[in-house]
């Protein structure tokens, strides 16, 4: 059951500086690359700007040229670790392995196009020192509470918590604090082959654990681009569904409040194919007209999906929101 605390006050801003004879910082930045280092340099400058210091860059390289090596190397700063892979592990392994090299007692786990803002380390360490002993410090969105109320969500809650859209309607895992030792307790990133719903897995076996604290406030930003992972592999979607419904199913069958968990779970996944896939559907009709090869594409991994057992309900409203679409894009209306 979860419990709303609203602040009174802002938290404080604690701002430490970095302190080099501390060798193991508060916080790890858990970062994957490949072969992008303009979006690389960028958001090492980002990272630099926490107004809270006491914390690492660990840069996992999938690029076998090492195209991030000199970009890391410019900055000359002790506190990024760079490592080239020395091959294309793919996006989950490259993770798990900065994860490995991480020695700080947290983790925030962050893309090298998603930025974080300059002061979500500071709001953290102060969360956490007053609320210790959770495994997840998550900032979302969510419907029924103030902004920047904080939650006490009960691990046996939290996956019905986070997941059930009419309660959070936005998550992101680079907007997370994550307790390294319980991480590698749930194993990690999840590995089933596709990158897709990993760290929605991720954020819900992390909360189970140890219970989680919610505040109403996101702290980091999706960007969208033709480089994105989610605008490639279209049946990386079905493999990412159905390991989301087998893992967290199968997880939580045995535990308490187990209906309410799956209602949760399923609401999640349907509301996120419909979303997924129709800004797809919004994004290459726009940005490659002339390709509608890639439109019939993305209706066939979707109804993929939709054809499973637990994802048949949808099909009705995919077919409605086809036809609101098509009449949008007749009138001139997608953004």
């Amino acid at each position: 059951m979860a419990k709303w605390l609203h602040q009174e006050n802002k938290i404080i801003i604690i701002q430490l500086k970095n302190n080099m004879s501390n060798l193991t910082p508060w916080a790890s930045f858990c970062m994957s690359t490949y072969n992008r280092p303009d979006f690389l340099k960028k958001q090492i400058e980002l990272l630099l700007q926490q107004s809270f210091q006491d914390f690492e860059i660990v840069i996992a390289d999938n690029d076998p040229n090492a195209s991030g090596k000199a970009i890391a190397a410019e900055f000359n700063d002790s506190r990024i670790k760079y490592e080239c892979n020395g091959e294309n592990l793919g996006m989950v392994k490259s993770f798990n392995r900065a994860i490995d090299r991480a020695i700080g007692e947290f983790v925030v786990m962050i893309t090298d196009d998603d930025p974080v803002f300059d002061n979500m380390l500071s709001f953290f360490y102060s969360l956490q020192t007053k609320y210790p002993n959770y495994s997840l410090y998550c900032g979302a969105k969510r419907k029924k509470t103030a902004y920047e109320a904080i939650e006490i969500i009960d691990k046996d809650d939290f996956p019905h918590q986070i997941l059930d859209t009419k309660l959070t309607a936005s998550l992101h895992w680079s907007g997370s604090l994550l307790r390294r030792r319980t991480l590698v307790e749930i194993g990690k990133l999840a590995d089933f082959g596709s990158g897709h719903l990993v760290d929605h897995i991720m954020i819900v076996l992390m909360g189970s654990k140890d219970g989680a604290i919610i505040i109403n406030r996101e702290f980091s930003d999706t960007q969208l681009h033709q480089l994105n992972y989610s605008k490639t592999n279209f049946d990386n979607y079905s493999i990412g569904c159905t390991n989301f419904y087998n893992i967290l199913t199968n997880t939580f069958k045995d535990r308490p409040n187990y209906k309410k968990n799956l209602a949760g779970i399923l609401d999640h996944l349907h509301t996120w194919v419909i979303v997924c896939f129709f800004s797809l559907r919004n994004f290459f009709t726009i940005h490659q007209s002339s390709n509608k090869n890639i439109i019939k594409e993305i209706d066939v991994a979707a109804y993929k999906i939709l054809d499973l057992p637990y994802m048949r309900v949808c099909k009705t409203k995919y077919e409605l929101k086809k036809i609101i679409f098509f009449i949008k894009k007749q009138l001139g209306l997608l953004k």
